[in-house]
């Protein structure tokens, strides 16, 4: 049984911090990243785009979590080899933050994935029921990525330090 002051291991989200963070978040990709934060209430909340071979610098806390996605179809990206990245403890240059570089890259998709990928990019949602392929993939065509849905699931795999 949860105690009361316990946060639900559903509950992916940020916590209240004083202890600061500084990030040069690099995208090392060929597509626009979009940085979600995951805030106090478990909801996403888009900052700058990061063109490609783009920096954004941002100050944020440690037990602030974060994710990224292809601006344009929403694609998951990973942030230093993972789903999300939680912020580490600030480094000072004497008095001078460190700004430390997190990396945005693909992750490995499946070929099933690249070509679902493809699909959406050139055929229109409507169309989809025109192609000749199974019920299946037209399903898994509809089911494009969602943030939301995304976050529910990584909620389950992943709780704040």
């Amino acid at each position: 049984m949860a105690h009361a002051d316990e946060q639900p291991a559903y509950a992916l989200r940020s916590l209240h911090s004083e202890e600061v963070s500084f990030v040069r978040f690099v995208n090392l990709t060929q597509r626009t990243a979009r940085p979600w934060w995951i805030d106090f209430n478990a909801r996403p909340q888009n900052y700058d785009d990061i063109a490609p071979g783009g920096t954004l610098h941002m100050c944020t806390y440690r037990t602030h979590p974060w994710v990224f996605r292809d601006a344009n179809t929403g694609d998951k990206l990973l942030i230093n080899n993972d789903e999300i990245y939680f912020p580490t403890s600030a480094l000072y240059d004497g008095n001078k933050p460190i700004y430390l570089p997190i990396y945005i890259t693909f992750p490995v998709y499946s070929l099933k994935d690249c070509c679902l990928q493809c699909i959406r990019k050139h055929v229109k949602l409507e169309d989809y029921i025109k192609l000749e392929i199974p019920q299946s993939l037209q399903t898994d065509l509809k089911n494009s990525p969602h943030l939301l849905r995304e976050i529910k699931n990584l909620s389950t795999r992943y709780r704040n330090s």
